[in-house]
């Protein structure tokens, strides 16, 4: 399958592997594709590295229903996923889990407890600027899933997505304020979506 990326879309996937963790943040307007881009990469990844563990979360898991997982189904339905032969989804236990062995868990963060005890490769934050500056960090603190050896050019990542904030919160003072070297914030202005 062959997706034409915007050009702020394409900036926010790709990475050049230069570190060992890759810490994104997509914000853009209405119709930006921020989900859209968050979802393509979290099923990237969870091919691409075969027995991977991945967690998109949000506030609220209703967030997630409504909005991300029919993104994620409407992503692998678009790639030819067949539900039962290519993956399965537990309803029960909030999980993707590929024919690879990879799993993609989905939960709510508004209690950053619930994901203490998680070892992650990747994580994708929906509507990043709801969520906590705690639980931000134990977030952070969850990228720590072995890494195996036929993983070629593996980088722990962190994305999420938000629209534009009026009010400097912890977004602000991690991507704006005290950005580190593999800190990146992607500006995508509706605008720029010619579809």
């Amino acid at each position: 399958m062959k997706y034409t990326l915007l050009e702020k879309q394409r900036e926010f996937l790709e990475i050049n592997h230069k570190y060992s963790l890759d810490v994104a943040m997509y914000q853009g307007g209405f119709g930006s594709g921020k989900t859209w881009s968050g979802a393509l990469l979290g099923i990237t990844l969870a091919r691409k590295y075969a027995g991977s563990r991945g967690l998109v979360c949000a506030k609220t898991y209703r967030l997630l229903k409504n909005t991300t997982l029919v993104t994620y189904f409407e992503h692998l339905e678009e790639i030819g996923y067949k539900k039962g032969k290519h993956y399965k989804y537990n309803k029960v236990d909030q999980k993707i889990t590929f024919k690879n062995g990879s799993e993609i868990l989905f939960m709510d963060v508004d209690d950053p407890e619930k994901v203490r005890s998680l070892n992650l490769h990747w994580i994708e934050i929906e509507e990043a600027s709801q969520i906590s500056e705690s639980a931000f960090k134990e977030l952070m603190g969850r990228l720590r899933g072995k890494v195996k050896s036929n993983w070629v050019n593996f980088t722990y990542r962190l994305f999420g997505h938000t629209n534009p904030q009026a009010s400097k919160g912890w977004i602000h003072k991690y991507f704006v304020e005290k950005i580190k070297p593999n800190y990146r914030r992607v500006i995508a202005p509706t605008s720029d979506n010619t579809n």
